[in-house]
């Protein structure tokens, strides 16, 4: 799964890597992303891409409850097409979910060991994502989810799933409203090649109160 990451990108880089406008997206560096959080998301409509503040965790438009956001921060990649949650938001509002880097726990004897894992390069990139707009008693709420898939040879050591992690060749696929489904299921696969890197970090990270630079620093010895 994939439930805190890291995005500490100022909006004009964003922007820049995009090809999106912002459409007031108030963002400060973050260390150290948990669920129910608001975030910049890319989103494509009538060929614009634009930078919209959401909610981490989907609520789509039929939900009752808003607690249902909280059970809803992942969609799995080889069930996404079909479930109720997921269904209409795969075929209608994907989005790019923009990062630059995410945490795992591996679980080893002494328990569990976050490890932050990014590019190697160290720059941007983003998950596949969906998005859904949901009523509330308040007025409207953005809603988005992270899709997940399993865990590619370099992070199976750490944890069975990982997020799709979308190239930038694929970030117009993906967020083309006409793309067919079946070429949209072949996107969602576990990043080839050695693009990661990972390290295993302090607990910090372990509570969303903790939101600096040190949540990603490597352990020392």
């Amino acid at each position: 799964m994939c439930g805190r990451y890291s995005l500490t990108q100022p909006v004009k880089t964003l922007q820049q890597h995009f090809g999106a406008r912002p459409a007031g997206v108030p963002h400060e560096a973050r260390y150290n992303i948990a669920p129910s959080q608001i975030l910049p998301i890319v989103v494509a409509e009538n060929g614009d891409r634009q930078l919209r503040p959401m909610r981490w965790g989907l609520l789509p438009a039929w939900a009752k409850d808003e607690k249902l956001g909280h059970k809803l921060i992942n969609a799995r990649a080889e069930t996404v097409h079909e479930k109720p949650s997921f269904k209409t938001a795969f075929r209608h509002t994907r989005c790019l979910v923009p990062a630059d880097g995410f945490y795992e726990w591996k679980r080893d004897k002494d328990g569990k060991t976050p490890q932050y894992i990014r590019m190697q390069d160290g720059g941007l990139f983003a998950f596949a994502g969906l998005w859904s707009t949901w009523k509330g008693p308040k007025g409207p709420v953005d809603t988005f989810t992270i899709i997940t898939t399993e865990a590619n040879r370099q992070l199976q050591a750490l944890h069975h799933r990982m997020p799709v992690i979308l190239m930038p060749d694929d970030y117009a696929a993906w967020l083309d409203s006409a793309a067919p489904l079946q070429s949209l299921k072949t996107l969602l696969r576990p990043l080839t090649g050695d693009m990661l890197g990972f390290h295993p970090i302090s607990t910090l990270v372990n509570s969303p109160k903790n939101d600096f630079p040190e949540c990603r620093q490597p352990l020392t010895n």
